[in-house]
């Protein structure tokens, strides 16, 4: 009988042994769900940031393309015109384009001044984000003078006619 057990494989892992494997898995695991999650959560941050600069951007472009076939361009209390940019009653950055509303949450100031026949603006954003200035010449317009802060608290408009 003696000799019978000797044969006998003892092959499979002790209780200690697998406790320890477990233990190394369970860290590991641990450390690849952290990972991820923060990978996960600056993705998120840095698509936020990319969604409000494009529309900033977009804004920016859409005025320099208006300002380049501008009849006329003055500051008023209401939208109108082909397209203008300005706040709303309820203190939002609207950008108005062919009737059409489009609001944004990202501006919060817009500067203008006019040098000659050139438009200079600054599109101030919120949080941190970079501020948007140049300029843009305004080919069918001499010597319109405008300089003035477009915020919350006046509630104007530029409005932009444009050569159809």
């Amino acid at each position: 009988m003696k000799h019978l057990r000797k044969n006998i494989d003892r092959s499979g892992f002790s209780l200690v042994e697998l406790m320890v494997a477990l233990l190394i898995f369970v860290i590991l695991m641990a450390t690849v769900i952290s990972v991820f999650l923060m990978s996960q959560k600056l993705y998120t941050r840095g698509e936020n940031i990319s969604y409000k600069q494009k529309s900033i951007t977009n804004i920016e472009t859409d005025l320099q393309n208006a300002l380049a076939t501008a009849t006329t361009v003055e500051i008023q209390p209401t939208s109108g015109g082909g397209y203008s940019l300005g706040f709303n009653s309820n203190g939002d950055c609207v950008e108005v384009i062919n009737g059409i509303e489009y609001k944004t949450d990202q501006i919060t100031e817009i500067l203008l001044k006019t040098s000659g026949n050139t438009l200079n603006y600054e599109m101030i954003p919120q949080n941190s984000m970079s501020t948007l200035s140049g300029g843009i010449v305004m080919n069918n317009i001499k010597n319109k003078s405008i300089n003035t802060t477009l915020n919350a608290d006046n509630k104007s408009f530029l409005v932009i006619t444009r050569v159809n």
